[in-house]
């Protein structure tokens, strides 16, 4: 908490109202810290951030996103996050003209950025970036293996460190983990698992020796924050948990804890897609720049869904 003759900062957080946003939203105001929320519509519900202190919730599409200077005339917003993204799962992963809208609004927030002369903003990738991007610089590419969104958020993240060297705006690219949490209304790897093993049902799954590194959403939350407040210019940061294991380890963990009666369902079906290569990344990164250590282990991550809900 900042000291009371110290002025607050003041960050504009774009899809505040999603599953990851109203948690960074949340932990940024329990620090006292000014926020414009950036909501796509009055149709969405806000509930879960209306009611929070120092914060001013501002309708504005990604779309017309260069209507949001006349918006908030505030001249003193030190960082941006900028989660919005249509479009993250289900069929409209494939989705090209979607994905493409994405690049191009994303784009033009970073013009809309410059000109309210705000020189700091962190934008959240995706660990599917570090998977794809060299997958697609080989020939015979499979199509089953790729999807637009995928391919959307690596082309976004070049424009915009074009476009921030243009602007002399400092850019942080965050490659967000595979994350879970309470009440995710997205039906995610980790909420199939709950539900398939609490309704005594066994899921179809690969071998799962593919390595993952799944992060409860708060300590994504709290990743980004530690990102864009401490974190180098110009650096882009993997946010995980930072301790990378085998998927199978993961899902026998939930099924101890949910069900331990039932079978796994681990090697039912043959695995075709493509591994993260975590010896590529530098998962301490952020945590050597900034001091960032995750807080939910993932056994304490399910036990909080059970307690709290999985939608």
């Amino acid at each position: 908490m900042m000291n009371k003759e110290e002025m607050p900062i003041t960050v504009l957080v774009t899809g505040a109202n999603g599953f990851v946003g109203h948690h960074l939203v949340h932990l940024l105001s329990s620090k006292g810290y000014k926020i414009y929320a950036i909501i796509r519509n009055e149709q969405e519900d806000i509930s879960n951030i209306s009611n929070l202190e120092n914060i001013s919730i501002v309708y504005c599409d990604m779309k017309n996103i260069d209507e949001l200077p006349e918006l908030i005339k505030d001249k003193n917003i030190d960082y941006v996050y900028h989660l919005a993204w249509a479009g993250s799962s289900g069929d409209l992963r494939m989705n090209y003209e979607l994905q493409l809208k994405n690049t191009l609004w994303t784009c033009k927030l970073i013009e809309v950025l410059a000109s309210m002369d705000i020189k700091r903003v962190i934008i959240s990738g995706s660990v599917t970036q570090l998977m794809y991007r060299d997958y697609l610089t080989q020939d015979g590419i499979e199509p089953e293996m790729i999807t637009c969104y995928a391919v959307g958020k690596i082309s976004t993240e070049y424009m915009c460190k074009c476009l921030c060297t243009k602007f002399d705006i400092d850019l942080c690219w965050a490659y967000i983990s595979n994350f879970y949490g309470a009440n995710d209304p997205t039906n995610n790897f980790i909420n199939f698992l709950i539900k398939k093993y609490s309704q005594n049902e066994v899921p179809d799954l690969t071998p799962a020796n593919q390595l993952a590194d799944f992060t409860y959403v708060t300590d994504i939350a709290k990743g980004l924050m530690y990102a864009c407040e401490k974190g180098k210019r110009n650096t882009s940061y993997y946010i995980g948990y930072g301790s990378p294991k085998a998927l199978k380890d993961y899902i026998l963990k939930v099924r101890d804890i949910v069900n331990p009666e039932i079978e796994s369902g681990i090697g039912r079906k043959n695995f075709n897609g493509i591994n993260v290569d975590f010896a590529k990344i530098d998962v301490n990164k952020l945590s050597k720049d900034t001091g960032y250590m995750a807080d939910v282990d993932f056994e304490r991550g399910i036990d909080y869904m059970l307690r709290k809900g999985t939608d």
